[in-house]
C-alpha cells in the first residue's frame, strides 16, 4: 500500500508560510508533500523540471495571492500556471486557496507587472474549480486540512495506483533553521558536498568537511538547503542536528539540545561541558546523523562538536582561512565556496528583481559584475532595484550608488540573517564589521588603505601592497597580507603570487577610512 503525494504549487517568496503550513498537514495527515524546497538537482529547466514533479503526485494544491510567479524564457506562463494546467491534464483533482482580496497584503509582496496576467489566471481557476479562499496562514491550514481529508475519504489510500517509483517521505531536518526560500546557481556545490556523504557517488563517504568562504558567499544558505534535501535525508535517517557557534559560542548549550534532540532526557542537573560531549558522542555512536556547525570564528569554539560516531558525517562553515585549516584534518576536507558565476548570478537578480532584469539586462549583467557574484549583495541590491522598478521611477542613479557607494553596505541584509540573540537584522556593513572589528589597529587601517588604492578587480601583488602601506619591508608587507587572508578578507590567487579583495569588500575598507 502507497501513501499518496500531494504537489505544493504557489509562488514562492511570498507564500512561504503557507508552504511551510501546506507540508506539516501534508505529513500530519500521513500524505507526502511534493514541494520545491525539497526538489533534488535535475538536468531539467524550472518548468520541466515542475512538469515532472507534478506528474508524481495524486492530487494537486495550489496557493495564490498577489504574484504571478516567475516565466522561465521561452514560456508565455509563468511556472505555477504551467503547473496548474498540467495537472488538469493529467486529470488530477485540483485543491485551490485564493487570499481574500479585501485581507491585508504587503506591498512588496504584489507583483504590479503582471497583474493582468494574473487576474485572467485567477479567473479562468475561479470559473473551472470550486475554490477556497483564505486570509491569515492559520485559516489556510485549517481549510486545507478540511480539503485533504474529504478527498482521502473520496480516495481510500488502498485504491491509489501502486508506483515502481514513490517519493521518499519528509523527514524534518532537526533543529535545522527554516528551508532556505531561494537558492539558485549551486547545483554542482550541493552534487559535490553530497558527493562527500557517499550520495550517487559510489565512494566511501568523507567523514569531516570544512566549508570556507567569503562573507556573504552562502556557505549558512547551501549548508542549510543540504539538511532539508530529500537525498541528505534518506542517507542521515536519525536526522540532521544544527549548531550556529557565532562569535560569542555556547557549546554547552547547543550540545545540551543535541542530546535532546537524540532523545535523551533532562535530569535538570548542572552538568560539564565535558559529560555532555560523552553524552552526545554515545548517543551517536550506532546512528547515522549530518552535524552541521555553521559560522566558526575560532577553532577551538569547534572542538566540542567532533562527536560523530562512524555513521556520522561533520560540516563546519567559516570565512577563516586559518581556522578552517586548523579544523581540517587532511586537505582534503577543505571545500573553497566560490562566488557565483556571472550567468547564475544574473539569473538570481532576475528572480529577484524581475521588473529589473527585463527592462534593464545591459545594466543588470554590468551589476552582477560589479558585485562579483557575491549572493548577499545581490539579494540587497535586487531588494532595491525592483522596489525602485516597480514605482516606475529610473534606476541608474541607484545602479551607480550600489556599484560605487557605501549605499549597499549601510541597507538591512535580508532576513535569513537575523540574530536571535537581538532579535534585530543586522546591515551588510555590520556583518562585515564582524571580520575587520577583530584586526589590530594596525592592520585594520592597512586594510582600509588598501580599499581605497584598490583598482578594478581588486588584485594586487606584494611590491604594490608594500608601496601603498609603506611597509618597512617586503616581509612586512608578507605579515600584514597573511593575516588578511587568514581572516578571510583577502584570498590569494593560487599560482600568480597575488590576493583579490571582493568588490563588496572594496567598499568596506573604502568606509573605514570615513570613520
Amino acid at each position: 500500500m502507497t501513501s499518496s503525494n500531494v504537489i505544493i504549487s504557489s509562488t514562492g517568496l511570498d507564500l512561504r508560510d503557507n508552504r511551510d503550513a501546506a507540508v506539516e498537514t501534508c505529513l500530519k495527515l500521513g500524505l507526502l508533500p511534493i514541494a520545491m524546497e525539497y526538489f533534488e538537482a535535475m538536468g531539467a529547466g524550472a518548468t520541466d523540471g515542475s512538469k515532472r514533479k507534478v506528474e508524481k503526485a495524486d492530487v494537486y494544491v495550489g496557493i495564490f495571492a498577489h504574484r504571478y510567479g516567475y516565466i522561465e524564457s521561452g514560456y508565455d506562463k509563468s511556472v505555477t500556471e504551467i503547473e496548474f494546467d498540467h495537472a488538469g491534464e493529467l486529470k488530477q483533482e485540483r485543491l485551490c486557496f485564493l487570499v481574500d482580496s479585501k485581507h491585508p497584503w504587503p506591498p512588496d509582496a504584489i507583483d504590479y507587472k503582471h497583474r493582468d496576467r494574473l487576474e485572467a489566471f485567477k479567473s479562468r481557476l475561479s470559473e473551472t474549480l470550486v475554490r477556497g479562499q483564505f486570509t491569515t496562514v492559520d485559516d489556510f491550514k485549517t481549510r486545507l486540512m478540511h480539503a485533504l481529508v474529504e478527498w482521502k475519504e473520496r480516495h481510500p489510500s488502498d485504491s491509489v495506483t501502486a508506483r515502481q517509483e514513490v517519493a521518499p517521505a519528509f523527514t524534518p531536518a532537526k533543529l535545522a533553521p527554516p528551508q532556505p526560500a531561494l537558492l539558485i546557481g549551486r547545483e554542482t556545490d550541493l552534487a559535490r558536498l553530497k558527493g562527500r556523504f557517499g550520495i550517487n557517488q559510489g565512494v566511501k563517504k568523507q567523514a569531516l568537511t570544512v566549508i570556507r568562504g567569503w562573507p556573504g558567499v552562502g556557505k549558512t544558505t547551501l549548508v542549510n538547503a543540504l539538511a532539508h534535501d530529500s537525498e541528505v535525508i534518506t542517507a542521515f535517517p536519525d536526522g540532521v542536528l544544527w549548531a550556529a557557534v557565532g562569535e560569542s559560542p555556547n557549546p554547552l548549550g547547543e550540545l545540551i539540545a543535541w542530546a535532546r534532540g537524540l532523545g535523551a532526557g533532562d535530569s535538570g542537573e548542572q552538568r560539564s561541558l565535558e559529560d555532555v560531549m560523552n553524552q552526545v558522542r554515545a548517543l551517536l555512536r550506532n546512528r547515522r546523523v549530518l552535524l552541521i556547525v555553521d559560522d566558526i570564528w575560532e577553532a577551538a569554539a569547534a572542538v566540542p562538536f567532533k562527536v560523530a560516531g562512524s555513521g556520522c558525517c561533520t560540516l563546519f562553515t567559516t570565512r577563516m582561512a586559518d581556522v578552517a585549516r586548523e579544523l581540517a584534518t587532511t586537505p582534503n576536507d577543505l571545500y573553497v565556496l566560490g562566488q557565483l558565476d556571472d550567468q547564475k548570478a544574473l539569473e538570481l537578480l532576475a528572480r529577484l528583481a524581475p521588473t529589473m532584469a527585463e527592462e534593464h539586462p545591459a545594466e543588470s549583467r554590468q551589476l552582477v559584475s560589479d558585485l562579483e557574484g557575491l549572493p548577499l549583495a545581490i539579494r540587497v541590491a535586487a531588494r532595491l532595484l525592483e522596489a525602485e522598478a516597480q514605482m516606475g521611477w529610473g534606476v541608474q542613479d541607484l545602479l551607480a550608488e550600489l556599484s560605487a557607494s557605501s549605499k549597499l553596505l549601510a541597507e538591512t541584509a535580508p532576513d535569513d540573517r537575523l540574530d536571535p540573540r537581538t532579535g534585530t537584522i543586522p546591515t551588510v556593513s555590520l556583518l562585515l564589521k564582524q571580520s575587520t572589528d577583530r584586526l589590530d589597529e594596525a592592520t585594520r587601517d592597512r586594510y582600509a588603505y588598501l580599499g581605497a588604492f584598490a583598482p578594478k578587480p581588486a588584485t594586487f601583488d606584494l611590491d604594490a601592497m608594500q608601496a601603498v602601506w609603506l611597509a618597512d619591508d617586503l616581509e612586512d608587507a608578507k605579515t600584514t597580507a597573511r593575516n588578511l587572508a587568514d581572516r578571510g578578507l583577502l584570498e590569494p590567487i593560487i599560482g600568480t603570487g597575488r590576493f583579490q579583495m571582493h568588490a563588496v569588500l572594496v567598499l568596506h575598507a573604502k568606509s573605514l577610512l570615513e570613520e
